[in-house]
């Protein structure tokens, strides 16, 4: 069987949206982006009046397609598509996004999980290869999915029909840099039972890390001699237990009720030696120190989803979800040896928060006419964190309780979102979605700050997409984005970055952020799929962006916490390349690159906008031998060193992402079991995240230097040996 790119095309009339990457580019105003949208709607339309209307360009791959590979889960089967991988891989956006988004890049026969913490791309790993009918790649969107928007590719994996049940196993062993073995594993059970369908799912997933780390310091301005040398080794014994479920339930032809269950516990303790040789004494003076973490964090999710279709074509969605997670952390300080074999503690930092959240979603959506359809929904968001942060410090031999400004806080959102999208297929070649969402918000603060805001915000969007050819497609998209908050900005935290400063301020006024986001995308498949090609573009003009500000109190000590810098924006560029080769060969490359602006409020200087980094790049190879039952590749990233800087009143850091190296071999179908071994190499290049840090005495616009360090965390190699295989 050959191992070229023969993907089965699907009928015209399916319905699915067309596929296209995205290109954004920049649009001098909110006007010149409109103009541009229109002369891209009215240019493609004067093509097509010339060229007859390309085949459906959603690429379907069938179960028999992969069969040569003997692949295992689906994960398998979509790492052998050309141009999927970084698809997959792409930044998913606004990481503190509360409520559903409507965005999403897998479904699971057409729709998505009930959930919202569940993670889509991990059940690709727990679905086996005999269960699965094709994997579609849809470009865009389609009215066919529901309440489903994406400006990219989406994923959407047809199970089969059948009784069959399956059990997929998987056993891990990995070795780190300091001698530790951590075992893992996972067992999944997946098949039907009359209108049943089910995947039930236990993991045991080691989060174990061993991190050495070496800070140099040097006094600031006037000597700039040697202040300090810091060795530290840092282990973090975390073991996550996680229990999940998907249940599809076939109430009629038409009906369809879906639930998910997630529930997840981690202990995650962590233990920290730290040496110091101190060089301001002559001889220099060592010391050491050890910090204990004792942490416990437990959280579940229940998803329920009900879909029903109506004769006339319409459907409706009714979804909810609930979620809840509790942490709780004590961080102990202890010098070591003040005495002959006595410690002592100078630090008891100790923080416990609660998150919760409830979601409600309603979407109907119904045709209009030959060509156009509208879904309308509305969406209810109650959110919350409860948040306790307690400090004791060493004062007069002993350790005493300090007062921390807004260190008890309950904060509180209710959002509702209510919102129109119009699908209108122009013509056969050129669809328009247009979206029209207002939302409304309270978010009320409680505890020792008592505080309470209204939000309105009106967010509009406009996707155009152009099919020139069943292989080359072009799309632009201008979006009114509206951020979401971090609740832990509001109340006091701890540092988990600096050790000279264990918490960090609130803010009760902070706002969010608003964007316009302006792109262009154009994707273009060669030799009969087996080559990809893309390209994507974009503007982002940022309203209220977020990064430290001052807080200080009039004759106080110098404070800040994160706040509304002022505007700011952001230019990127991806090119992304994926060829399979005929000789089993899949190679992707992907560069980023990005340049950002926005004035420092400390400073009043331009700098870059946090966290918009200037971007990196990746290479990712994957050689099949079919008749070896063998694969292996590599995953090589890199960045630009100063990447991210992170400035502050008194301080500057630039943080620093050491090039990435991982290889894996594997080999497959050992036994009539059908087992794969796998071999992972992973951070072979000893990958260091480096911070060049800059502090001041006093603000940083005086510009006064007080010291400069300099630290590189190192996690080492690590070796990984997994056994896999579905019964």
């Amino acid at each position: 069987m050959t191992t070229g790119f023969i993907p089965c095309q699907g009928a015209s009339g399916s319905g699915l949206a067309r596929e296209t990457a995205t290109v954004r580019l920049r649009a001098g105003s909110h006007t010149l982006a409109t103009a541009c949208l229109l002369l891209s709607l009215a240019l493609p339309g004067a093509l097509h009046a010339a060229d007859a209307a390309p085949e459906d360009s959603t690429l379907r791959y069938p179960a028999e397609f992969f069969q040569q590979w003997n692949p295992v889960t689906v994960r398998d089967m979509i790492d052998r598509i050309p141009g999927i991988t970084v698809s997959l891989e792409a930044p998913t956006g606004n990481q503190n996004a509360r409520g559903l988004s409507a965005t999403e890049n897998i479904l699971i026969n057409g729709r998505r999980l009930s959930g919202r913490d569940n993670n889509a791309e991990t059940q690709l790993r727990r679905i086996p290869f005999d269960q699965v009918e094709r994997i579609e790649v849809i470009r865009g969107t389609s009215s066919d999915l529901v309440g489903v928007r994406s400006q990219g590719q989406i994923i959407n994996i047809v199970t089969r029909s059948s009784t069959q049940r399956s059990v997929t196993v998987e056993t891990s062993a990995t070795r780190y840099q300091n001698a530790h073995v951590e075992p893992g594993g996972s067992l999944s059970l997946i098949g039907s039972a009359n209108a049943l369908d089910y995947r039930i799912g236990l993991e045991r997933r080691s989060e174990y890390q061993a991190l050495r780390s070496r800070e140099d310091s040097i006094h600031g301005t006037g000597s700039f001699a040697p202040n300090d040398l810091r060795l530290t080794e840092e282990v973090t014994d975390q073991v996550n237990l996680n229990l999940n479920g998907a249940f599809s339930y076939t109430l009629s032809p038409d009906s369809v009720l879906a639930v998910n269950i997630q529930a997840e516990q981690s202990d995650p303790p962590r233990l920290i030696e730290r040496f110091i040789r101190d060089f301001n004494s002559n001889p220099a003076r060592d010391s050491r120190e050890r910090e204990r973490y004792d942490a416990t964090r437990d959280s579940w999710e229940l998803g329920l989803n009900f879909n029903h279709g109506f004769a006339d074509g319409s459907q409706l969605e009714l979804l909810t979800v609930n979620n809840r997670r509790v942490e709780d952390t004590l961080r102990e300080r202890f010098r070591l040896d003040v005495r002959p074999g006595i410690d002592q503690q100078d630090l008891a930092l100790d923080t416990a928060t609660v998150n919760g959240e409830r979601i409600q979603r309603a979407v109907y959506s119904r045709p209009l006419r030959q060509g156009q359809d509208v879904e309308v929904g509305l969406q209810r968001a109650l959110t919350s964190l409860d948040t306790v942060l307690r400090l004791a410090q060493l004062q007069a031999g002993s350790l005493r309780p300090v007062a921390v400004p807004n260190a008890r806080s309950l904060i509180e959102e209710e959002r509702y979102e209510g919102f129109v999208v119009h699908h209108w297929q122009i013509t056969p070649r050129l669809r328009l979605e247009s979206t029209l969402a207002v939302e409304q918000s309270t978010i009320s603060q409680s505890g020792d700050v008592s505080r309470s805001r209204d939000f309105r915000f009106t967010k509009p969007k406009a996707d155009l997409r152009f099919d020139y050819s069943s292989t080359l497609q072009f799309s632009a998209a201008v979006e009114k984005v509206v951020g979401q908050l971090r609740f832990a900005d509001f109340a006091a935290a701890t540092d988990q970055r600096d050790e000279e400063r264990n918490t960090i301020a609130g803010n009760p006024e902070l706002k969010q952020d608003q964007t316009w986001r302006y792109s262009l995308n154009v994707e273009q498949r060669l030799l009969e799929g087996r080559l990809v090609l893309s390209a994507r573009g974009a503007y982002w003009d940022v309203t209220d962006g977020t990064g430290r500000v001052e807080t200080t109190v009039p004759g106080g000590p110098l404070t800040s916490a994160n706040g509304n810098i002022g505007d700011g924006e952001v230019l990127s560029l991806q090119l992304n390349g994926s060829y399979r080769f005929t000789q089993g060969l899949l190679l992707n490359v992907s560069v980023l690159a990005r340049a950002s602006e926005a004035r420092d409020p400390f400073t009043q200087r331009t700098r870059r906008l946090v966290p918009n980094d200037r971007g990196n790049y990746r290479v990712t190879l994957r050689h099949d031998i079919p008749a070896w039952n063998l694969n292996y590749g590599f995953d090589f990233l890199g960045a630009d060193q100063g990447n991210r800087p992170l400035p502050d009143i008194d301080r500057w850091e630039e943080i620093d992402q050491r090039e990435d190296l991982s290889v894996f071999v594997e080999r497959n179908s050992l036994t009539t079991l059908g087992l794969a071994l796998r071999l992972e190499l992973g951070n072979l290049l000893d990958s260091h995240e480096c911070v060049n840090r800059t502090r001041y005495a006093g603000h940083i616009r005086d510009g006064v230097i007080r010291e400069i360090e300099h630290r590189c965390n190192a996690r080492g190699p690590h070796v990984a040996l997994k056994l896999r295989g579905t019964f």
